[in-house]
């Protein structure tokens, strides 16, 4: 039992410090991080301390729907791999933004009883309010991005956005238990200071509508509410009236970051056209999108890591497996945690069923899946269906 708590705590500190991912480590040839290192760390101490027997039939048998789409995304993935020539990349985004998900997700719905998998969500909370509160340091030392953005320890506002979103959903639920309303009433407003401050409309609107869902499925949708809601999109509204990004989108200026975005996406999908089946392989995208400047006006952007889309990601990274097994995979769970809900109204339900939303909405403007931190909390949601 003992050792059982110790790994909890690791678990905790795991989810902790997920943003460590941006420490960098060479071990040899490998290339690897600190995050990684901690969660490595913990499963080889679960191997020789958790004598447990793994009843494997039994979770396949629970969970096949899981376990299939699931399959459906890997396989997509390797074979995508497999095609596009860049194996040493594409293994590297992999094992970062797959295999180490998945062993801390086993590992944490291994070790973290049912009763406790509210705490991961506690954990990662508090993580948020000590970047949010880090990243407002960066504000003071006008640390800030070319167009006056915060940015905070992350290289992009609208990452700092994709990881403090998850945590404005995880505050608002905890507030309606009494115990915990003073944590969230004390360090909110870090966060959504930090959150406003990153000028990211997609993870404002994404929140937002995310909280309007949430309501609407708890039947608790009243005119006040929505009022509030309206208010709040205005009043975001009104304050970027003076925004030159904010002008530039609906003045439809030609190299506005929505043009930009729009023909990132056009080209996306004639990659996807010419590679329908297998993709062009996880971390191939920078390259094949400069070749595919032949087929288009001068680009907006140059330096374009991924398709600024979840979906588009998807098919790329994955080809049509990929794309399969991710959608089937959150139909599922939405459904699953939905009719959850309705036997046992537990509020971790819902701010599971938050978080996933946040993602899918904003994950129409960015890839708010590809990347450490973010490929970590999309896993983690799942473990509310244990």
């Amino acid at each position: 039992m003992k050792k059982n708590k110790i790994l909890e705590n690791l678990i905790y500190l795991a989810v902790f410090f997920l943003p460590l991912y941006l420490v960098k480590i060479k071990i040899g040839i490998l290339p690897t991080n600190v995050l990684e290192i901690i969660i490595l760390g913990i499963f080889l101490l679960w191997v020789f301390t958790d004598k447990e027997k793994i009843k494997a039939r039994e979770f396949f048998v629970e969970y096949k729907r899981y376990v299939i789409f699931s399959g459906a995304m890997f396989l997509g993935i390797l074979l995508s791999t497999f095609f596009s020539g860049n194996h040493i990349e594409s293994w590297g985004i992999i094992k970062s933004w797959f295999l180490v998900p998945l062993i801390l997700f086993f590992l944490t719905g291994r070790i973290v009883e049912k009763e406790k998998i509210n705490n991961i969500f506690l954990v990662y909370f508090f993580s948020a309010t000590c970047v949010a509160i880090i990243s407002l340091g960066y504000l003071i030392l006008n640390q800030l991005t070319y167009d006056g953005r915060l940015a905070g320890i992350f290289n992009s506002p609208n990452y700092l956005a994709m990881y403090l979103a998850p945590a404005i959903i995880i505050a608002l639920e905890q507030a309606r238990d009494a115990k915990l309303k003073k944590l969230s009433i004390l360090f909110l407003p870090f966060i959504l200071v930090a959150f406003y401050l990153t000028f990211s409309y997609a993870g404002w609107a994404s929140v937002i509508i995310a909280i309007f869902g949430i309501n609407l499925i708890k039947n608790k949708i009243s005119f006040k509410k929505i009022g509030i809601i309206i208010a709040i999109f205005l009043l975001l509204f009104l304050s970027q009236l003076n925004s030159k990004k904010l002008t530039d989108i609906l003045l439809a200026n030609p190299r506005s970051s929505l043009s930009s975005r729009s023909m990132i996406w056009q080209a996306s999908q004639k990659m996807i056209e010419n590679n329908f089946v297998f993709g062009i392989g996880p971390g191939n995208f920078q390259k094949t999108y400069l070749e595919y400047q032949k087929f288009y006006p001068p680009y907006l952007e140059w330096a374009v890591p991924n398709p600024n889309n979840l979906y588009l990601t998807w098919w790329l990274y994955g080809g049509i497996f990929g794309v399969i097994g991710f959608f089937g995979l959150v139909f599922f769970f939405l459904r699953d945690v939905l009719e959850k809900s309705k036997k046992e109204p537990r509020q971790v339900l819902f701010v599971a069923l938050g978080i996933t939303l946040v993602i899918l909405i904003h994950g129409i403007f960015d890839t708010t899946y590809f990347k450490n931190d973010l490929a970590i909390v999309f896993w983690l949601n799942f473990l509310v269906l244990k």
